[in-house]
């Protein structure tokens, strides 16, 4: 059985003693804090900002939509009323008078008169 070969950052050769293999010198200084602190806060009030501006583009368009669907629904009922008009107009125009519906056809002209020009 072979016995595996680890480097250390130990400097004594004891068996059977814990040794490192990382070493643990990692120190940030109060610049180094301020600075990283500086970031996340920007990073979080960009992510802060873009989020409030979708959320209002999303209400404009939300609201010109909305806009939109009342102005077309007005002209629906509009065109709903003047189509029943025109359709009683027709009926009651049919009633009163069913030879007029035939009159009201084009008929072939017999004599056609100009006005002398002045």
């Amino acid at each position: 059985m072979g016995r595996d070969f680890v480097v250390t950052n130990s400097s004594s050769a004891n068996i059977g003693s814990k040794k490192r293999t990382v070493g643990r010198k990692f120190s940030i200084g109060p610049k180094a804090a301020r600075f990283i602190a500086i970031i996340i806060f920007g990073a979080l009030g960009l992510l802060y900002l873009t989020q409030s501006t979708q959320g209002a583009d999303r209400s404009y368009k939300l609201r010109d939509l909305s806009s939109q669907k009342s102005q077309l629904s007005e002209q629906r009922d509009r065109l709903q009323v003047e189509s029943s008009r025109l359709q009683s107009l027709n009926e009651i125009d049919k009633s009163i008078n069913p030879a007029a519906a035939d009159a009201a056809k084009m008929q072939q002209t017999g004599q056609v008169n100009y006005l002398p020009a002045n």
